[in-house]
């Protein structure tokens, strides 16, 4: 049975394979581009790669060999075919939802990579957006362009909708209740699980963020001179408010003006003994007209060619982003390429989240400060203070922010044709404690939001990964006294992270390294005490 089962997967990888290398390098062309040629070939590379995942006959046989153990005592081979059913699985689709899926997704990507807000007559960028919410004292400028952040929304809001429609029709043929919860399943999960442990942390961090929002709201009274129960979404440090503003203990942007983030993210990964200069030779990494405004990383072929995507700026958001994509793109790189082909990943993107949003974090980490931007040990310590405090502040933000996300995913999923608008605003007023301006119920804001449109069920991820990069952080404290600067964290990284590949479950992966499952208490007690 090995044998045969063996060939079926073989043969599957090849066109597998195939697909994957084609669909990474549209993306890519049309993320670099925009083009209308671009977006076209994604177009079609998405038909042909839903069409290959749709075939019910691979499906039922992963699914039986994967139900009835038929890998026997062979582990690679057994997780091979447990992670071709679930793929299989995900994709299961007629024919006619394949073609109009592909439209609706090249539209929408057509949409959010060209936006760009208009203020007074000008194109600005997102980049442009949040400078004016970083830097700008008046308020009704600010209103303006928060406002203009949020044009897309009713451009593409009916054909998001009618995309969850289709989602959702797939997730009833696969008999699920809805994509959201099919989704989670299939990538390994638990729905139940998730929900309950947001509802946890919800509690848990309701306080100390009600305490550390006050604050903040306070010091922005003060600059903006608004009482503080009069301060609107435009007030914060960018458009959805899932980042901490400058305060006056610091403004960190000072730190990277005249800066050159490339040299100072490769002394960072040098410093772990991580090569990440191919990667960054073969990256998109300034901003320009037709360029995706946003920030990823991709492997083209599971054998070598990582790339990211970037639009740097002198200012902390971008350092942390840069060290934040070649997080993702280091962990790939350094999966061994002696793997199967289909076990040549990350066991689950919460995982990569994990190390891209560790790395990201050591912009507040004072011996960073010290060791690659030269901060004296003195003023390092002074910075390492205040660093901590934003950080918790970041994390109780950011947290917040996540619980939005995924609970309207969760409850639009339930039912596409709900009032969508007056939800999105019932769960920011809920979770981040925002004042609706008047009139937005009637406004599709949360379809500004790329990820709901194209990265559905995604954002749990970064929450989870946070809390998994907190587990790693502990171990290394013990094991090896730190992060910056220390070979044997990037020997950490490389033999009991990136070296299993996606061989096991993410959550025995995380035991692998650690010792211990992923325990939330960790993130509680740094940030929600």
């Amino acid at each position: 049975m090995s044998d045969s089962i063996r060939a079926a997967v073989d043969q599957t990888t090849a066109q597998f394979r195939e697909l994957y290398i084609e669909l990474c390098l549209r993306e890519w062309d049309a993320a670099t581009t925009g083009t209308p040629e671009a977006l076209q070939a994604i177009s079609e590379a998405r038909a042909k790669w839903m069409r290959f995942w749709a075939d019910p006959t691979p499906y039922q046989q992963y699914k039986a060999w994967d139900d009835s153990g038929a890998a026997g005592s062979e582990a690679h081979l057994a997780r091979i075919v447990h992670l071709l059913h679930l793929g299989f699985a995900q994709g299961q689709r007629d024919p006619a939802t394949i073609d109009e899926v592909t439209q609706l997704e090249t539209a929408l990507t057509d949409a959010y990579t060209n936006f760009r807000a208009e203020v007074e007559g000008q194109r600005l960028t997102a980049n442009a957006i949040d400078q004016i919410l970083a830097d700008e004292n008046d308020s009704e400028k600010r209103r303006e362009a928060w406002e203009a952040s949020k044009q897309i929304g009713p451009r593409v809001a009916d054909q998001i909708r009618r995309l969850a429609e289709l989602r959702n029709e797939a997730a009833w043929r696969m008999g699920y209740p809805n994509f959201h919860r099919m989704s989670l399943t299939l990538n390994e999960l638990d729905p139940d699980w998730l929900y309950s442990l947001l509802d946890e942390l919800a509690r848990k961090t309701e306080e100390p963020f009600r305490r550390a929002k006050a604050e903040l709201d306070a010091e922005l009274s003060q600059r903006f001179g608004v009482p503080a129960e009069e301060l609107m979404p435009w007030h914060y440090a960018e458009p959805f408010f899932q980042r901490a503003p400058m305060t006056s203990a610091l403004n960190y942007d000072t730190l990277f003006a005249g800066r050159d983030l490339v040299q100072l993210a490769l002394q960072t990964y040098d410093g772990l003994g991580m090569e990440v200069r191919p990667i960054l030779d073969r990256s998109d990494l300034f901003e320009r007209e037709g360029k995706d405004q946003h920030a990823f990383c991709t492997h083209i072929d599971r054998e070598g060619d990582v790339r990211i995507l970037c639009n740097l700026k002198p200012t902390l958001r971008w350092m942390e982003t840069l060290l934040h994509e070649l997080g993702h793109a280091a962990y790939d790189a350094y999966i061994p390429k002696n793997l199967h082909w289909v076990l040549r990943s990350f066991p689950h993107i919460l995982t990569t989240e994990a190390m891209a949003m560790l790395m990201g974090a050591l912009t507040l980490d004072p011996e960073w400060h010290q060791q690659m931007l030269g901060a004296s040990p003195q003023d390092a310590a002074h910075i390492g203070d205040i660093s901590a405090r934003r950080f918790r502040l970041e994390e109780l933000i950011f947290a917040r922010w996540v619980m939005v996300v995924v609970n309207f995913e969760r409850l639009m999923y339930e039912d596409p044709s709900r009032d969508l608008n007056r939800l999105w605003w019932e769960l920011v007023e809920k979770y981040q404690l925002l004042k609706k301006p008047e009139g937005r119920e009637t406004m599709p804001d949360w379809a500004t939001k790329y990820h709901i449109a194209l990265a559905p069920a995604y954002y749990q991820n970064y929450l989870l990964g946070r809390m998994m990069s907190l587990q790693w952080t502990d171990w290394l404290q013990r094991n090896v006294g730190g992060i910056v600067g220390r070979p044997a964290a990037g020997e950490f990284f490389r033999e009991r992270i990136f070296a299993p590949g996606s061989t096991l479950h993410w959550n025995d992966a995380l035991e692998h390294a650690t010792g211990e499952k992923l325990n939330p208490d960790y993130f509680v007690r740094k940030f929600a005490q």
